[in-house]
């Protein structure tokens, strides 16, 4: 699993696989909730959720391709490169938290900035632990390292996830529960329960055959806008706590070594 021959630098690999673990992490802060934010915040149009989506997926490919162009122009500047790189994506992936039901016009901007962040994380992370491991481990390094991605990436889900879910019910419970109450009059608590629990689920074509909501003139917009608010407040903790994991990770890429040494021009493996 680890062979003793990996840790020829193992102060650049340890902190190497540091980052690769806390990007795996902010990664998924953007990979598996932001999709959803884009649904439940700023609308249900399946084609807008889908060009919401795409800021992202192009800034990871440009940040990977840029910090792999500079890694291999600037020999020996890996640990500026991650430093840039952490700082981007700690500062996107926090500035994420501003996002509320009517400023999506400021996200946009936000988003690439985050994404080129992660992409100059995710992948050259991984390649800097190539370099300096023996020619004959690459595929062991790569392997370990995506594992360690992923791993990174599902204890950070686990962790967003758990501040999300605290975060929403009690919003939830003040902005859907306080509009139902005062602007509809409904006092029933299991009705309220359940248009939070549809809500929670998405399932939003389910509140209009709620008693109290339908039939009744505008009062499934309002329950639906109540509930983009709540998501909205309940989604900006979980970018919150990526900005300690983006932290963990521009502390790590402080104390990167060199590795001009290992970037020369021999080749690992000759195919015929």
């Amino acid at each position: 699993m680890f062979p003793k021959r990996l840790r020829q630098e193992p102060r650049i690999l340890g902190l190497t696989l540091v980052i690769t673990f806390i990007s795996g992490a902010n990664f998924f802060s953007i990979l598996m909730f932001w999709p959803t934010q884009a649904f439940n915040v700023y609308g249900h149009d399946p084609v807008g959720v889908g060009i919401r989506g795409l800021p992202v997926g192009f800034a990871i490919l440009a940040g990977c391709c840029i910090v792999l162009w500079l890694l291999s122009t600037f020999r020996g500047h890996n640990r500026e490169l991650l430093i840039a790189a952490s700082i981007l994506m700690t500062a996107g992936c926090g500035a994420l938290a501003i996002g509320r039901v009517d400023n999506l016009y400021q996200m946009w901007g936000i988003l690439v900035v985050a994404g080129i962040g992660i992409g100059g994380i995710v992948v050259p992370a991984s390649i800097i632990s190539t370099i300096i491991c023996p020619d004959d481990l690459i595929a062991t390094i790569a392997a370990l390292t995506l594992a360690i991605r992923v791993l990174g990436g599902s204890i950070g889900y686990c962790v967003y996830y758990n501040v999300f879910i605290n975060k929403f019910i009690p919003a939830a419970t003040h902005y859907i529960g306080g509009a139902m109450v005062t602007k509809l009059n409904i006092t029933d608590p299991e009705i309220i329960k359940e248009a939070i629990g549809i809500t929670g689920v998405s399932l939003l074509p389910l509140l209009e055959e709620l008693p109290g909501i339908k039939g009744v003139p505008g009062a499934y917009e309002l329950v639906v806008v109540a509930g983009q608010i709540a998501y909205a407040e309940a989604y900006k903790y979980v970018y919150y706590v990526s900005i300690a994991f983006g932290g963990v990770s521009i502390i790590a890429a402080c104390f990167l070594g060199d590795i001009s040494k290992y970037m020369d021009d021999h080749v690992a493996v000759v195919m015929h």
